[in-house]
């Protein structure tokens, strides 16, 4: 196999990928530190690069499983790094609030869901991939990745009208 010029992979797919950590993480920081790191972890794994999906899928798995790694290794929970405020936002506090907190609702929900509906989910809304990809990713079809996403996205929807998502994790 050939092997990836991360040089231009960077300049083409760091924006969308930092973009992705950012909806994870919800630190401008963090997801700084962890686009750095999951380019330098591609740049060792890029032999192993089949070609098969696309780059910025394989980059968005890599940055997944860096920010796993991260919050295995300072043992925090995903929504100890809630989104910073932005000092210039046109948005009023009311407004902020109510958009945290359902940020903070729905990122809970989603890290109760037992796999692969919690991957799937995460790929779809913050990599926004092509149900194709996905399930390329999972080594099945088109088909499965929209209907396991539409399964992930009822669980989570049935967790947030009845509270459930402080409770347990969905199977």
């Amino acid at each position: 196999m050939a092997k990836i010029d991360l040089e231009s992979a960077y300049a083409e797919h760091a924006r969308e990928v930092y973009h992705f950590l950012l909806r994870l993480c919800g630190n401008a920081n963090l997801a700084e530190d962890l686009l750095q790191d999951t380019f330098l972890k591609a740049m060792e794994a890029s032999e192993s690069f089949d070609y098969r999906c696309k780059l910025t899928s394989w980059l968005c798995q890599i940055a997944k499983n860096t920010y796993y790694d991260h919050l295995r290794k300072t043992k925090r929970h995903p929504l100890s790094e809630l989104p910073e405020d932005v000092a210039d936002t046109q948005k009023d506090v009311m407004e902020r609030l109510e958009d945290a907190e359902s940020a903070r609702e729905i990122r809970l929900a989603v890290h109760r869901l037992s796999e692969p509906y919690k991957e799937v989910f995460l790929l779809r809304v913050y990599a926004q991939l092509p149900y194709k990809e996905i399930g390329m990713m999972f080594g099945k079809s088109e088909v499965w990745g929209r209907v396991t996403f539409m399964r992930s996205k009822d669980m989570v929807m049935r967790m947030l009208e009845d509270g459930s998502c402080n409770d347990r994790k969905e199977s």
